[in-house]
């Protein structure tokens, strides 16, 4: 399991709770197999991007994607730092 696909999942079903939907609930709201809120919800999910999105389209959420970005020369040198 990565990290932000359990981070995703997580906020999926907390949306999904808020909501008081039932995965089934959901799954028919979105389109999709009930098993792939399922998958998503507990950070498995290994399928399409279309599928994904359109359960987080019914749950009002919206995928972002950020840079890890390189390391400052700072961060750097505490990083190689001899002492």
């Amino acid at each position: 399991m990565l990290p932000g696909l359990q981070a995703i999942g997580a906020k999926c079903q907390e949306r999904r709770r808020a909501n008081r939907w039932t995965q089934a609930d959901a799954a028919t709201r979105a389109g999709i197999h009930r098993t792939v809120i399922s998958q998503i919800e507990n950070g498995v999910y290994s399928g399409s991007l279309k599928a994904l999105t359109l359960y987080l389209n019914a749950l009002q959420l919206v995928l972002s994607v950020q840079s890890a970005g390189l390391p400052q020369m700072d961060e750097l040198e505490t990083l190689f730092d001899d002492d």
